[in-house]
């Protein structure tokens, strides 16, 4: 029974971490901007930066603040369409933030009641699961990313919105598929970057452990 609990709180810790780290890696947008000028992105769209920006930045928060209701970019136009893709992606966002909460008073549950038992191999379950699940998703986004992007909005979109036409949504042009992968690769690299800080924490709590015994 011990054992499954300290799974199932590992799993809890683990989802609350990743959704975390794609938040900030979202709101990160410091790596847009850099490949605004590695992607020419500029040159592609024939917007100037700041409207990219504007028009990004915009995205984002919109994405993030559960309090804006209508998608209007400032500087782009939008088809009906689009808005609703937009209006999905939104939700999206919201519920895993939602059951990210959730999750997270059950991580708490278990971090306490751990920390009561001195069980400190949450740690080291943790660092693994963290490992192994992004893992799992990552293999076929590596082996064929542009593949995984269209089966990726398939599974999340019960609809052919997120196919944007560059004449009714110019929105696609500053959103190149290069962008997303470099995105992923930051979100796996922050997972993995906690995951190692975890396993470090457990070695040195299991070596304090030992010599106070």
């Amino acid at each position: 029974m011990k054992k499954f609990l300290n799974i199932l709180f590992s799993i809890c810790i683990s989802i609350v971490i990743i959704v975390g780290v794609i938040n900030f890696t979202v709101g990160f947008k410091q790596l847009y901007y850099f490949d605004v000028d590695y992607l020419n992105i500029s040159e592609l769209s024939g917007l100037s930066k700041d409207d990219i920006k504007l028009n990004y930045n915009y995205l984002i928060d919109y994405n993030l603040n559960k309090n804006v209701s209508e998608f209007k970019l400032p500087t782009l136009k939008s088809s009906p369409q689009g808005k609703i893709h937009f209006e999905e992606v939104r939700n999206i966002f919201q519920n895993i933030n939602k059951l990210a909460k959730v999750l997270m008073i059950v991580s708490l549950i278990g971090i306490i009641f751990n920390a009561k038992n001195k069980n400190i191999k949450i740690l080291k379950t943790t660092s693994i699961t963290l490992i192994i699940m992004p893992l799992l998703l990552a293999v076929p986004v590596l082996l064929n990313f542009e593949k995984s992007f269209i089966i990726f909005h398939k599974l999340l979109f019960r609809n052919d919105y997120w196919i944007f036409s560059p004449d009714l949504d110019p929105v696609i042009n500053i959103l190149p598929e290069e962008f997303f992968f470099h995105a992923g690769v930051m979100i796996l690299m922050l997972i993995l970057l906690v995951s190692i800080l975890l396993f470090v924490i457990y070695k040195l709590c299991k070596s304090t452990k030992l010599k106070m015994r």
